[in-house]
Order: structure tokens, then C-alpha cells, then sequence
């Protein structure tokens, strides 16, 4: 199982994106690129084959690599990709700390990891904001 993922840094905390996707090419990856980043974006990368299109992307203003079989962080430009690792490492963890999960769910739970993110920073604002969002879902 592949897992695909974006962070966007112009957050504070930076606001993360995962998608489970049944192949690492471009022809799957680009689009997910092109539908989630904004006009203007910047983006930071390893060097794997399925990028090397990235910058003539419609929304992307750059684009910077890192070899990592080189650096974790290239020496010349500072281009590095730990933010996007933090995320993941953090997705990760709360899979872990749910002992284990069928496959067939996680992409809930990748779902429901990003909706805290954005939304449930507090037990208080995690059940007034689902109850918003359900309220908009179905309207009365």
C-alpha cells in the first residue's frame, strides 16, 4: 500500500494531505499535485522519477529537489523534504498507537487524521465543528 502526501508550510501548523494511491507514477501523481496545491505554490521534492513534470505544472511557481541519496538536505539550495517526512511520521503514529488496523480502513483514518488537523484541535471545537459540518452536509 502506497500512501501520497503533500504539507503545506504557509500554515502554522502546517496543514498536510495523504492519499492512499495504487501506483507512485506521474501519470497518478501529478494530478493529485495539480487538485491540491494553490496557484503560486512552491514545491519542495526528493528527486523520484514520477516529479521530474512537477514545475510545468499549471499552479507551480517552482520547484526544488533534494538527492537523497546524497543529503537529506542539498547543500547548495537548503531544499529538504522534512516536513513532509514529520507529517507521515505522525500519521503513522496514530496508527500505531491504534495497535493495528484492517486495511480496508485506513483510508478513513487518514481522512479522519486530516479533519482533526484542520478542525479538532480541542475535544470542544472537535464535536461543535463536526456538528457544522453535518449541519451543512444536511440543511433543515
Amino acid at each position: 500500500m502506497w500512501v501520497f502526501g503533500l504539507e503545506d508550510t504557509s500554515h502554522t501548523p502546517a496543514l498536510g494531505y495523504v492519499q492512499i494511491v495504487q501506483c507512485r507514477d506521474a501519470a497518478t501523481l501529478l494530478p493529485i499535485i495539480q487538485k491540491h496545491v494553490h496557484s503560486g505554490t512552491e514545491i519542495h521534492s526528493d528527486q523520484w522519477r514520477a516529479y521530474r513534470r512537477v514545475a510545468a505544472l499549471p499552479p507551480v511557481s517552482s520547484h526544488s529537489t533534494v538527492n537523497h541519496s546524497l543529503s537529506f538536505v542539498d547543500p547548495l539550495t537548503g531544499t529538504h523534504t522534512q516536513h513532509i517526512e514529520s507529517y507521515w511520521n505522525r500519521v503513522k503514529l496514530k496508527l500505531k498507537r491504534m495497535k493495528g488496523c484492517h486495511s480496508h480502513q485506513i483510508p478513513s483514518y487518514l481522512d479522519e487524521f486530516m479533519w482533526k488537523e484542520r478542525y479538532g484541535q480541542t475535544s470542544g471545537s472537535k464535536w461543535t465543528n463536526i456538528l457544522n459540518d453535518i449541519a451543512t452536509q444536511y440543511p433543515v
